[in-house]
């Protein structure tokens, strides 16, 4: 049987209730993964909050990303054995002792990572891969604003945008997190009060937040330049769902035309949606690979804010809200 840790009503950390459940049935191309580890993001909150549309019905299990041991092969599965360590994005179901996906989805956790380390790259790494390579065009030189910067997405957007040769500003929420974020490559970085005295421009930003926060990023970039939206942090302010707070962010959100833009682009970033299409999936799959030789290499490092087990993922959810962590959070399962 399977344990997972599971979602039958929208509210506040303490709706998590562990569940057991028969085995997946394996595909011919797919491969059972005996759950060692899985992380933990903002997405987590805000499904468990009734707050991310494209969750699944309830009840659910939340959870994008794992890492473990293979413990069944797909007739039709190459290159992955029994007893292989990876690594491997999900769709949704993350939260649990074993799970079956599609052998695309997986790869192996380079030499010298632990199940925890594993497990905090997927999500946050691919994220801020798209965003700065893919959406943003990162080049050399660029100065480059990444808020939440000691946070899972920021530790990962940190190093890939030094590593191109950026100006990395980094935003923190406390003086504790800067030291961590200066290590990891940022040129500079500053409290968001601190921030909000200055006036200076940048080629690219990134926006965790959504809301007015949009307007506010827009109005700092040069020509030419480009704010990439990923995430909606404004919203998990308490510990349940507000539908008058998610009013107002939409109101406050602003509305893009091209004909007043600037020469300025504006990219939104969903990255469930390369899930769904197949031949995005293989291209996140691409980017993956490459983020993985970077760790084998030595050239990225991810940080592990704090563990929880899994059965305590309410208690890591209440971490995470905090914003108090340095680093990724991540459920250990015991198996």
């Amino acid at each position: 049987m399977v344990k997972a840790m599971q979602i039958k009503r929208f509210g506040g950390p303490e709706v998590f209730q562990m569940v057991s459940c028969p085995d997946a049935p394996l595909a011919e191309d797919s491969v059972r993964i005996e759950v060692k580890a899985c992380g933990v993001n903002f997405a987590d909150l805000m499904m468990r909050m009734g707050l991310y549309p494209e969750a699944p019905r309830l009840p659910f299990v939340p959870g994008y990303e794992i890492a473990g041991i293979v413990s069944e092969v797909g007739s039709e599965v190459q290159g992955l054995e029994l007893g292989t360590s990876v690594l491997a994005g999900t769709y949704f179901g993350g939260y649990t002792s074993s799970v079956v996906l599609p052998s695309v989805q997986v790869a192996r956790v380079p030499e010298g990572l632990s199940f925890v380390q594993a497990a905090s790259i997927p999500v946050n790494f691919l994220t801020a891969w798209v965003a700065l390579h893919e959406m943003g065009r990162v080049r050399k030189e660029d100065r480059v604003l990444i808020p939440s910067a000691a946070g899972g997405v920021g530790i990962a957007a940190v190093q890939i945008a030094a590593q191109a040769g950026a100006c990395v500003t980094g935003l923190v929420g406390s003086e504790a997190k800067k030291e961590a974020v200066k290590a990891l490559g940022a040129h500079e970085v500053f409290t968001y009060e601190e921030h909000e005295k200055n006036s200076k421009t940048y080629e690219l930003i990134l926006n965790a937040s959504g809301g007015r926060s949009l307007k506010q990023d827009f109005k700092k970039l040069v020509p030419a330049g480009r704010l990439v939206g990923y995430g909606a942090s404004q919203l998990v302010q308490g510990s349940r769902r507000s539908w008058w707070k998610a009013g107002c962010m939409l109101l406050q959100s602003p509305l893009f035309s091209p004909l007043w833009m600037e020469n300025r682009g504006v990219f939104g970033l969903n990255l469930l949606k390369y899930l769904e299409d197949p031949s995005a999936r293989l291209l996140l799959q691409v980017f993956l690979h490459t983020i993985l030789e970077r760790f084998q290499e030595g050239s990225f490092q991810t940080l592990v804010g704090k563990t929880f087990p899994l059965q305590e993922a309410a208690d890591a959810h209440r971490y995470l809200q905090s914003r108090e962590n340095i680093g990724k959070i991540v459920l250990i399962s015991e198996t």
